[in-house]
């Protein structure tokens, strides 16, 4: 049980982004299968796919998912020898680096739930409002390699680390238009950032052993933003189910998408009415940090402080442009910071030493300079610095077959990233998905996802139908088959109110309600008389 509650605490993560618990068991083969305010993000043109109103009750979707950890090689790590192949556990440390490929442990989360009350469709419109988390870290590459392979001398070791966090609201406002045989459909979504937060590498940070000591170094730029604004366009197409039973679909979600944040004001206003958090508006945190020529003498005659030197301080970043260009000779009063136009090999200068120490004054090499900014009151010699985040983009092709007389679906999605950001991948994938309506009450769902860095995924659904009331639940396995070999789980649950109009002398679910009690009413009467 222990070993098993590990595995999921190491499957913290995002890729394929499904939607719902229906799309989750059919592996994301959904571009033509989708219907009412669950085509938004999918499909838009198939809002009335089947259906005349829809609404969601509750919809919860999460990942979990880590690069390397299952159970299956937990228990093969567990004991293992890494050096003599002759023992009945060798494990091959060789085995470690292929499957990380280079890259370092990586942990990921992502959930996409449904604000109640407000996902509904009515006919050709539809409007929805999701919350949505996403948060990834992917430790150093140089532990794993010094783990498992020592300290290889004059090897440079990669002590990159990477960090994203964000938390947004996501509302849209669809319509659909029904052609003869094909359907258009579009959505206008407005992105509301809450929380975002990045590590940026300023300078690649590395650890090496050389033949006398230890010398490593590296500086990260730690951005946050709240209040961040932005737009996206879904745009669909889909054809009616012809005879055959076929049916086709494209579409493109959050096509002209990006977030821009700090730019509203939100964290000054916050700050006045009494909320802090670590930095405010105009600044971020600027890690630095040295390993200087550590060895067994230094360790011996140097404090800790001397050898490994890190700090964190609060700046402001600023275009080499926006910096003062003066001749100090000239003027009265000198600027905070400014440049010597007679002596630019100098560098950016400050004029008080109190408020802005020279020393943590940095020039990166894309034109920008770093301000430590712990000493101002204010930072209004600073113009906000607004930035841009990039928001998921998808691509997909979408195909299904209904055989009838058999009551099976069988769909087939073919779909690629435009950008790598927030667990997209602009890599292609095939989905695949079945769909057994043997049961009409209670249909059975298979998926299969092939492509991209998991390689593959394999997902199971079912559901139970009240009528016009529906339950939908799945759940999916990250490169594996099984609990035993998966690194990662995907997990779904949907109520949601359909209605169709039914057909001509077809009774609704409410005109079946009203029956039963007119039934169990009347033979009261007849009882009593």
């Amino acid at each position: 049980m222990i070993r098993y509650f590990l595995i999921l605490l190491c499957s913290i993560a995002l890729s394929q982004n499904y939607q719902d618990a229906r799309m989750l068991g059919l592996g994301g083969a959904y571009c033509t299968l989708s219907s009412g305010y669950r085509a938004v993000g999918i499909n838009p043109a198939n809002i009335n796919n089947g259906t005349n109103s829809t609404v969601n009750i509750f919809s919860s979707k999460s990942l979990l998912m880590n690069n390397f950890f299952n159970l299956e090689r937990y228990n093969q790590l567990n004991g293992a020898h890494f050096d003599n192949p002759l023992t009945a556990d060798y494990y091959p440390k060789e085995k470690i680096s292929n499957i990380l490929d280079g890259k370092g442990l990586s942990f990921s989360l992502n959930s996409i739930n449904a604000i109640p009350g407000l996902n509904f469709s009515k006919n050709n419109y539809a409007f929805t409002s999701n919350a949505i988390l996403y948060g990834d870290i992917e430790l150093p590459q140089a532990f794993v390699d010094m783990m498992f392979f020592g300290n290889e001398i004059n090897k440079e070791l990669d002590m990159s680390f990477r960090q994203n966090l964000l938390i947004s609201l996501e509302t849209g406002f669809s319509y659909c238009h029904n052609f003869k045989d094909i359907n258009v459909g579009g959505t206008l979504k407005y992105l509301q950032g809450i929380y975002y937060s990045n590590m940026e590498e300023l300078e690649k940070p590395y650890f090496k052993t050389d033949t006398t000591a230890f010398v490593g170094q590296g500086s990260y730029l730690i951005k946050q933003g709240l209040g961040g604004l932005g737009f996206a366009v879904d745009l669909g197409i889909s054809t009616n189910e012809f005879q055959n039973g076929m049916k086709y679909g494209l579409s493109i979600t959050n096509a002209f998408s990006s977030m821009k944040w700090n730019s509203s004001g939100l964290m000054e206003s916050l700050d006045k009415a009494g909320i802090s958090f670590p930095v405010r508006e105009k600044e971020y945190l600027f890690l630095n940090f040295a390993i200087d020529s550590l060895n067994a003498q230094a360790m011996l005659n140097a404090t800790a402080e001397d050898i490994f030197n890190s700090e964190t301080y609060k700046i402001a970043i600023i275009k080499i442009g926006e910096v003062p260009l003066i001749n100090p000779l000239e003027v009265e009063q000198l600027p905070l910071f400014y440049l010597d136009q007679n002596n630019l090999e100098s560098g950016v200068l400050s004029s008080d030493e109190t408020l802005i120490d020279p020393d943590k004054i940095v020039m990166l090499d894309d034109g920008r300079v770093v301000i430590p900014t712990e000493n101002l009151d204010d930072l209004d010699n600073f113009n906000s610095a607004p930035f841009k985040t990039d928001y998921p983009t998808y691509l997909r092709f979408g195909l299904s077959k209904n055989f009838r007389s058999e009551n099976i679906l069988i769909a087939a999605d073919i779909m690629t990233g435009l950008d790598n950001s927030f667990g997209n991948e602009d890599k292609w994938k095939i989905a695949l998905g079945v769909e057994l309506n043997k049961n009409p009450k209670v249909p059975l769902r298979f998926g299969l996802t092939l492509g991209g860095k998991d390689k593959y995924r394999f997902n199971v659904g079912t559901g139970y139908s009240f009528g016009s009331m529906k339950l939908d639940f799945a759940y999916g396995y990250v490169g594996g088959f099984s609990m035993n070999n998966t690194r990662g789980l995907n997990l779904a649950l949907n109520l949601f109110y359909d209605y169709k109009e039914p057909n001509k002398g077809e009774l609704t679910f409410i005109d079946k309600i009203k029956n039963m009690f007119k039934k169990i009413f009347s033979k009261k009467e007849n009882q009593e008389s």
